[in-house]
């Protein structure tokens, strides 16, 4: 009997790890280079605060009101990617390496002749972790 007490134990234990796995909350800060058509670059301040439900595939940022929150492009992929889209006159590749801790945020907008570019890396730091919505918007942020 004690054996079985042990191995539920055990398995419970595994299971909250796995739960928690799959729930990041990470506050992100870094510097991002933009870009304004023929303009110099710039380098700016940038930060990020987001929470992702691996399980259900789905990432907010800040408080996560339903506004805020989109469906994850790949939650398997290592860095996760948040999003991966190319429509619309907007490219943006948002990635999260869980193993350092570092956000990538790549982005391009054209406006007609305009062209902005956009690129940040951020270290991130464990956060609060907000429940995002369950009806995530299927685009990406």
């Amino acid at each position: 009997m004690k054996l079985v007490a042990l191995a539920v134990g055990l398995v419970s234990i595994g299971s909250t790890s796995a739960f928690a796995a799959n729930k990041v909350g990470e506050r992100c800060a870094g510097t991002e280079t933009v870009q304004v058509g023929t303009q110099s670059p710039r380098t700016l301040a940038y930060s990020l605060n987001f929470s992702a439900d691996l399980a259900s595939k789905s990432y907010c940022y800040d408080k996560c009101l339903r506004e805020q929150t989109y469906t994850i492009s790949d939650a398997t992929s290592n860095p996760i990617k948040l999003a991966d889209l190319d429509h619309g006159g907007q490219r943006r590749r948002l990635t999260f390496d869980r193993n350092r801790s570092v956000l990538t945020d790549y982005q391009v907008i054209t406006a007609g002749l305009v062209k902005v570019v956009r690129n940040a890396s951020a270290t991130c730091q464990a956060g609060k972790f907000h429940e995002p919505p369950t009806e995530a918007k299927a685009k990406a942020g």
